[in-house]
């Protein structure tokens, strides 16, 4: 049965009690014969024309929560789940906002350590360079590791179009 606001499940019962036709008040509702049979099955049944209470059980966070968690994550791109859940009014537990964080478009990375004013020069300087030129250009990856040094990563929440905004870059000396 598709979903009828209570006005036209009004005008379904008022109708029918009025004498009209299942298939006649269909078409003036708009709505299928078996729509109209079942609304008034369950109007002589319960006696009302309300929404019943839906089962369930209700979510754990509103939509006033889900928004201060975007604001507290937009906010701050280096909070941990734990810093998170203390900063929200609402008590929650860490495993509860990781999905509402993902369904955000938010995503936990690696701030990638990038020197932002080597990648800025060197963008004006090849600014005017055409395809031909780009296509001689060989590029590699450089990687380096020391033994016994801590890994050093720089957390960040962002949207994958964040990835080189300012806030999300690790500072790289």
């Amino acid at each position: 049965m598709p979903y009828l606001n209570v006005e036209t499940r009004g005008q379904i019962v008022g109708m029918c009690q009025a004498g009209l036709p299942f298939s006649a008040i269909s078409y003036l509702a708009g709505v299928p014969v078996t729509t109209v049979y079942n609304t008034m099955k369950k109007y002589k049944r319960f006696g009302t024309i309300q929404t019943e209470k839906k089962t369930g059980r209700p979510p754990i966070m509103t939509a006033q929560d889900r928004r201060e968690l975007d604001r507290i994550i937009t906010q701050g791109h280096r909070l941990t789940f734990t810093q998170v859940t203390d900063l929200l009014t609402h008590q929650v537990s860490t495993r509860t906002i990781q999905p509402k964080i993902h369904k955000l478009g938010k995503q936990s990375c690696i701030a990638p350590k990038k020197h932002y004013l080597q990648r800025l020069a060197f963008a004006h300087a090849h600014l005017h360079w055409t395809i031909n030129g780009w296509a001689q250009v060989i590029w590699t990856e450089k990687s380096s590791f020391e033994l016994g040094k801590k890994v050093n990563w720089v957390w960040v929440w962002r949207t994958p179009q964040e990835k080189w905004q300012l806030e999300n870059l690790a500072v790289n000396h």
